[in-house]
């Protein structure tokens, strides 16, 4: 059966390519079409299948010097299989480097959220649901770890910091102590299932803490917890019939520096023993 014949323009119409994408396939010696005696170049449909796999192929992410190797070996060929397998570890890797960076957005929507209902308010909220990865005895070495972590693992730039503190009473709530007692490198169980991160968790402790905190983010110059706002969130707590630990656990968000000095959006838990 003799094969139907198309110009450019029937093709750019069929395939909803541009006459320009045509040419330079024609240019790439992809597409051969034939010349008729009156110098119009005709199509086929052996060249509208080539097309289908040129737009198959690119729909599989693949660049078209890939796409010329892919076409010109067989299945079975090794060259074949190689790229086709280099191509689906590109796109896991993709798709694990999307997820991890979706993740990332959504937490920080979290903390924007958090910051707007919860600044400057004392409320009960349970501490997120997370793994320990590791635990210092300074804040120092919390943030060398952190660093150190980032850098060998893909998504590990999303653990926290947390510092723990130890609240020690006074004659008053006003005369109370805050003393550092040692930092916990903590990822959240949420962002863990989001991101999938290149790390084995298999072996990190769940974190600890399971009663309600006492819960509040504010704005402070240093890391440290402000004994004031401690004292305020304590206060807050005995209003309502609430016994506080003495633990603090404390992670600073959104390092800013504004006429030289360096400000900290912080999150404050002070688990309850009882209410």
């Amino acid at each position: 059966m003799e094969k139907q014949e198309y110009l450019i323009g029937d093709i750019a119409a069929i395939t909803g390519l541009s006459r320009d994408t045509l040419r330079f396939y024609e240019k790439r010696g992809i597409l051969t079409p034939k010349k008729k005696p009156n110098g119009y170049r005709y199509y086929t449909e052996d060249d509208l299948y080539l097309l289908v796999r040129i737009l198959f192929s690119k729909k599989m992410n693949l660049g078209l010097d890939a796409i010329e190797t892919l076409m010109a070996s067989t299945p079975l060929d090794g060259e074949h299989r190689q790229t086709l397998n280099q191509q689906i570890e590109a796109e896991i890797s993709a798709i694990r480097f999307h997820k991890q960076t979706l993740a990332r957005l959504l937490s920080i929507k979290k903390i924007y959220e958090d910051l707007e209902e919860c600044r400057d308010h004392f409320c009960l909220k349970p501490f997120p649901a997370c793994r320990v990865l590791h635990t210092m005895d300074s804040a120092a070495d919390g943030l060398k770890q952190w660093f150190l972590l980032s850098r060998q693992y893909a998504g590990l730039d999303m653990v926290y910091i947390y510092d723990c503190y130890r609240y020690q009473s006074g004659f008053s709530l006003d005369e109370a102590k805050i003393t550092y007692d040692h930092s916990q490198l903590l990822m959240y169980e949420e962002v863990m299932r989001r991101m999938e991160p290149e790390y084995d968790f298999s072996e990190c402790e769940a974190f600890g803490e399971s009663a309600p905190c006492i819960f509040t983010i504010a704005e402070v110059s240093a890391v440290a917890p402000c004994p004031s706002v401690v004292s305020a969130m304590r206060r807050w707590a005995a209003g309502q019939g609430i016994v506080a630990s003495p633990k603090i656990y404390v992670t600073s968000n959104f390092a800013r520096l504004k006429d030289g000095i360096c400000s900290y959006y912080q999150e404050i838990y002070i688990p309850i023993i009882s209410s």
